[in-house]
């Protein structure tokens, strides 16, 4: 009864698809989230409809779950800052969780080739970093070192890891509306660049670099497919054009049990810190031999030196 429904039921089913997924992934969605997802989807096509700026409201999301009784909301639990404590048995429970779900994937095989194994995060990079100890006379309280650049500045670098020690080619993201055609023409070979306002992942930048440098990678490189992709928790990145993509070309994107990476996160673990320690070495030999201001355009070619 009533007019008939906005999308259709393929795109219905679509929206479905995409937060069951989510959630059996370690990603469960906010109902804002589905919104923004529909008001996405009816820009896109142009499609007349009775929602304002094309955004549906909380009758149309009422209708939705009554449409698929598969989805319901559900509360999250508010715990305690000792509750919330990383354990043993909660690190065993996602393990569990996992290879249940790769059970009922029948992909189980997968995690006994570390080819097929991948861990990606994001850190950000000081362009202006610190020298360390310095030798200097005893008692001598006024010792300063001139900025090579701005001093908070930061850039993020995409890593990316197999469980075999591969390394999947980087994404370094700057703060540029446009990235400038000087620093374009410094990316190394196989390396990619994106831009975001903030000069962090985004959503579209994550896409662009699964779709266009992770993906062609694992093609090249002759990689046996399905992947498996763990990646953090608070991550926003993982829209419905992303979701599609990944079912497409076999690449599962799985969840990290959260307020635990610095645990079970590889890139926390074993990557970042030597990264970032031979990049202040790095660092101190670029300014023993240039005396000129450290700029962004330099950051491609020494960061190289560092991964």
């Amino acid at each position: 009864m009533g007019p008939a429904p906005v999308l259709s039921t393929a795109e219905e089913d679509r929206l479905q698809n995409w937060i069951l997924s989510k959630a059996k992934l370690g990603f469960p969605m906010h109902p804002n989230e589905v919104k923004d997802a529909v008001q996405k989807i009816l820009k896109t096509i142009g499609r007349i409809n009775p929602f304002v700026d094309d955004r549906p409201g909380n009758k149309w999301l009422h209708l939705f779950l009554k449409r698929n009784p598969n989805i319901s909301k559900r509360n999250t639990e508010i715990i305690s800052k000792s509750r919330a404590s990383v354990t043993e048995s909660a690190i065993r429970e996602w393990f569990s969780e996992l290879r249940t779900f790769l059970e009922n994937e029948n992909i189980l095989d997968m995690m006994n080739d570390g080819s097929r194994i991948f861990n990606a995060d994001e850190t950000g990079v000081r362009t202006c970093t610190k020298s360390g100890l310095v030798l200097a006379p005893k008692n001598y309280k006024n010792l300063y070192e001139i900025a090579s650049g701005p001093e908070k500045e930061s850039i993020t670098v995409l890593c990316n890891y197999s469980a075999s020690g591969i390394a999947a080619p980087p994404m370094v993201v700057f703060p540029y509306k446009r990235v400038p055609k000087e620093l374009a023409l410094t990316v190394p070979k196989g390396w990619a660049i994106g831009r975001s306002d903030s000069g962090w992942m985004t959503a579209a930048t994550f896409f662009e670099y699964v779709a266009n440098v992770f993906y062609p990678w694992l093609v090249s490189t002759n990689v046996m497919f399905p992947v498996i992709l763990f990646i953090d928790g608070h991550k926003s990145q993982y829209n419905l054009e992303l979701y599609e993509f990944c079912v497409e070309k076999r690449i599962i994107l799985y969840c990290l049990y959260p307020n635990a990476t610095h645990i079970l996160q590889p890139c926390d673990v074993s990557i970042f810190r030597p990264l970032k320690v031979n990049w202040r070495e790095v660092c101190r030999i670029y300014r023993q031999k240039n005396k000129h201001k450290y700029n962004t355009s330099q950051f491609l070619s020494t960061i190289q030196r560092s991964i």
